[in-house]
C-alpha cells in the first residue's frame, strides 16, 4: 500500500531527490561502543548478533549507492547512545547499536534521523561528528513547545 501511494520504503536501499540522497534501513539492537554484543556462546546469541551486523550491512549498501553531495541516513534504531539517554539504562542495548554509526562515519552524511527512543534525547553526534536526531513522535510531543515534526536545513 505504501509503495503504491508513492512512499519510498528504505530497507537497505537508497533514494535521491532534488540533490539529496536518503539511505535507510530499520537497523537493529546490540549496544554501543565497548558494550556492543559480540557473537559468542550459544547459536541464538550468534544469530542475534548476525541480525545486527546484517542491518549494518544493509545501511552500508544503501549509503554506497548514493551519488549526491547531501546525504541523510534514515533509521528506526539509534546509532548512538546519546539520543537514548532518558530511557532506562537497562534497556540501552535494545535501543540501537553503534554498528550503524560506524557505517555512517565511514560513508559520511549530513544528518541521521531515527526514532524508537521515545524517552530519549533529541540530538547527538557520532564519534565522527555527524549530527544524529531522534524524531520519535512521543519525544517530539514532549518538547516545549510540543511538535509532531522537525525541520532540518541541509
Amino acid at each position: 500500500m505504501m509503495v503504491e501511494a508513492g512512499i519510498k520504503v528504505l530497507n537497505g536501499s537508497a533514494y535521491e531527490r532534488d540533490g539529496v540522497g536518503f539511505a535507510g534501513t530499520k537497523g537493529f539492537v546490540g549496544g554501543f561502543g565497548r558494550s556492543v554484543l559480540t557473537a559468542f556462546g550459544e547459536r541464538e546469541i550468534k544469530d542475534f548478533v548476525r541480525a545486527s551486523i546484517d542491518e549494518a550491512l544493509k545501511l552500508e549498501r544503501a549509503m554506497s549507492q548514493l551519488r549526491t553531495k547531501k546525504r541523510v541516513a534514515v533509521l528506526h534504531y539509534s546509532p548512538i547512545p546519546e539520543t537514548v539517554q532518558g530511557e532506562a539504562p537497562e534497556i540501552f542495548p535494545f535501543m540501537g547499536t553503534s554498528r550503524l554509526a560506524e557505517v555512517v562515519d565511514r560513508h559520511g552524511a549530513d544528518l541521521v534521523l531515527h526514532g524508537h527512543a521515545h524517552h530519549g534525547k533529541p540530538d547527538g553526534r557520532t564519534t565522527g561528528g555527524i549530527a544524529v536526531h531522534n524524531v520519535a513522535i512521543s519525544l517530539l510531543q514532549a518538547q516545549e513547545p510540543p511538535s509532531v515534526y522537525r525541520v532540518f536545513d541541509l
